[in-house]
């Protein structure tokens, strides 16, 4: 069961970063803690059911939820809780530098600057030696060799036949470095006499410490066997080293070890190219395609909601139907809104919108009521949301073994374990 359950969420969700509303201070958790309590006082005693199905199931609403909880918040001022539109951040030289804007309501206005980028942030390359494809320099046997990368050295070992040449070597071990995932990159190139060399490239840049590697390779144990075998493939040979990123902000001079940086909170910058002797500005814009944007933001979220409960694979649920019926009487609720602001409930239960309506209303000045009549359907999707993710196995097929005393409410601290539960039973 634990496997299933990680393996599915680590295949799904495992590559998402972390949002900002995934760290809490101590009053957040607080009120988290007491809904928790509050939603456990009032519910039954459930037989849940925990097929892989179901699992499946309880993970993608908890995502999903969370997802669309946190879209709706991003598009919420701190301070009024109003919705509010993206501002988004353009550049003057975006072959040079692209420019995002990743700040929230709170951010402030930053004012434009200049941006030059005199060098880029490089990886480290290790090309080996070239050898005749047919040769045979290394003899039979059992190898390996150690390759630290992060702080973290791996032993890679295999075995060599009488059959194999130096270009089958090569491959051999360009395939299990490839394979090891450990944020190197590795191929075998000819140079124009067809002579074969093994190119191993890291994927991250810059230098982070007073080493000026990010990789090196050396015979595992000391055994002479090894170290020749490095020594004749050439493995620990750097052509190339990594290098950060040197470039100014309004004339003050800095350094990375990435190519993408952020300013203040608020720009994500990302080098693409030096820029010369032409630097690039970066400035907010808030045109009308912003706007539209914040809008489809939202719907994209809502839909994806929708999506779930939607999965032909999904129907056996029972809270499935309830869950999807919800959702219809949310949006239903707010048509009348919706409809009067270029937004249509499709037959599927997701919504689209038409841009060139919202446009039509921006050009016309009537944009902040959109914004206003929308913000109520924003904020009960925000709670929509927050619900489901705080109990997500409300919707499987749960048996319902016994009701609460409606009398004496009684908190039950097992009752909503079960979604973290699936995770850990191997350890009960």
């Amino acid at each position: 069961m634990i496997s299933s359950a990680y393996s599915y969420y680590l295949s799904q969700y495992g590559h998402k970063v972390n949002a900002k509303y995934d760290t809490h201070n101590k009053t957040q958790l607080n009120n988290a803690y007491g809904k928790v309590v509050k939603t456990n006082s009032q519910a039954p005693v459930y037989k849940v059911d925990i097929s892989e199905q179901a699992q499946r199931y309880a993970i993608d609403l908890k995502e999903h939820a969370r997802e669309l909880g946190f879209i709706a918040r991003d598009l919420s001022d701190d301070q009024s809780g109003q919705m509010v539109f993206r501002k988004s951040a353009q550049s003057s030289n975006p072959e040079a530098v692209e420019a995002t804007f990743i700040g929230d309501s709170s951010s402030p206005d930053t004012s434009e600057f200049e941006v030059v980028v005199k060098q880029l942030a490089t990886g480290q390359t290790n090309t080996g030696n070239f050898l005749q494809p047919g040769s045979k320099h290394i003899k039979p046997g059992n190898y390996s060799f150690d390759l630290n990368i992060n702080n973290l050295t791996y032993e890679f070992e295999f075995n060599v036949s009488e059959a194999e040449n130096s270009s089958d070597i090569q491959n051999k071990i360009s395939r299990l470095i490839n394979r090891s995932k450990i944020g190197l990159k590795s191929n075998v190139s000819t140079d124009s006499l067809g002579n074969t060399s093994l190119e191993i490239k890291s994927e991250s840049t810059g230098i982070t410490s007073i080493k000026p590697t990010i990789f090196n390779i050396e015979g595992s144990d000391g055994k002479e066997s090894n170290i020749e075998l490095v020594n004749t493939l050439g493995l620990d040979r750097v052509t190339e080293y990594p290098t950060n990123a040197i470039y100014t902000i309004n004339g003050n001079e800095q350094y990375s070890p990435s190519n993408e940086i952020t300013i203040n909170h608020a720009y994500g910058l990302k080098f693409n190219k030096t820029t010369g002797d032409s630097p690039a500005t970066i400035s907010l814009s808030t045109d009308d395609n912003s706007i539209v944007d914040t809008i489809d933001e939202l719907l994209s979220g809502y839909n994806k909601m929708i999506s779930v409960f939607s999965d032909e694979s999904n129907m056996s649920f029972n809270g499935n139907e309830r869950l999807k019926n919800e959702f219809t009487k949310l949006a239903n609720a707010h048509s009348t809104t919706l409809n009067s602001n270029g937004l249509k409930i499709e037959d599927d239960g997701t919504i689209s919108v038409d841009r060139a309506a919202v446009l039509a209303a921006s050009d016309e000045g009537r944009i902040n009521n959109i914004f206003n009549e929308l913000n109520h359907f924003k904020n009960a999707i925000q709670r929509k949301a927050d619900d489901l993710a705080t109990n997500p196995m409300d919707y499987v097929n749960n048996k319902i073994v016994a009701y609460k005393n409606p009398a004496r409410s009684v908190n039950d601290p097992y009752n909503l374990s079960a979604y973290s539960g699936m995770m850990f039973t191997d350890y009960v």
